[in-house]
């Protein structure tokens, strides 16, 4: 029981990293090239819905699909659980950064 559960963790550590990657991209992407924005806004109602939809459905299918390929080992549960941590506060750090560049240097030059 406990090599399945490993193998669950590992399987969707690895779609969370891939969905925060995504929503990363889709932030900072959307506001520098609008019809993307525009894209996910008529395909969805609203911006927000689209990138989350998306990443939703990025987090469950790579997840179910890495189950079967990834392995169940304690050390690399450890390992991926890492690089979720990091990835998400890359993430943050990107975005925030982004923002702050957007609001304080390219808008009011």
């Amino acid at each position: 029981m406990k090599n399945k559960k490993n193998k669950l963790i590992n399987s969707f550590a690895i779609s969370a990293i891939l969905a925060i990657v995504f929503i990363v991209f889709a932030v900072i992407f959307g506001e520098l090239y609008k019809p993307f924005k525009n894209w996910l806004a008529g395909a969805f109602n609203h911006h927000w819905i689209g990138k989350s939809v998306i990443s939703i459905m990025i987090f469950y299918i790579f997840g179910f699909l890495c189950y079967f390929k990834i392995s169940d080992r304690e050390e690399i549960l450890i390992y991926m659980l890492k690089i979720v941590f990091w990835t998400a506060l890359a993430g943050a750090l990107l975005i925030t950064s982004f923002y702050l560049y957007e609001y304080f240097l390219a808008i009011h030059q």
